[in-house]
């Protein structure tokens, strides 16, 4: 399974926000499974890196940002990505690069907490909670508690 993860997943569990867990899960079955082959896309680790330098030093803002992305593929950033998502209909543009990414890749999933900033879009939208519950991915979660 591939899955594209969004970056405010990845912010989930630096900050221990609300359903933090579920998004630590799935960074680790992308960490530990190699049947899940988890993908973000490049801009995800600047974000990272801005988003703890409000609240750390240089040095710990890039290792912070290293780290959460550690066992993940990086989607790169061209400009046919970045056309693509500037003429989506959707309303955030970093949201429709995460989209982009997502089609560049063919992702079966996108993770993402706010499912409704992807509303309407072809591909499977799903929080890391839903996607916790697939069928597929409780057992490969249930195989690695046991490995």
């Amino acid at each position: 399974m591939k899955i594209l993860v969004d970056v405010n997943v990845f912010i989930d569990v630096m900050t221990k926000r609300a359903n933090w867990e579920g998004s630590l899960r799935i960074l680790n079955l992308v960490r530990r499974s190699p049947e899940v082959e988890g993908w973000t896309s490049a801009p995800t680790i600047p974000l990272l890196y801005f988003f703890r330098l409000r609240v750390t030093d240089e040095r710990q803002a890039r290792a912070d940002a290293q780290a959460s992305v550690r066992g993940f593929r990086l989607v790169p950033l061209n400009e046919e990505l970045i056309s693509n998502a500037l003429t989506s209909a959707l309303r955030d543009f970093e949201d429709n690069i995460q989209l982009a990414s997502a089609e560049v890749i063919s992702a079966d999933h996108v993770i993402a907490r706010n499912k409704k900033h992807f509303q309407p879009v072809q591909i499977s939208v799903l929080t890391p909670e839903e996607c916790l519950a697939l069928g597929t991915v409780a057992k490969i979660e249930a195989d690695l508690q046991w490995s």
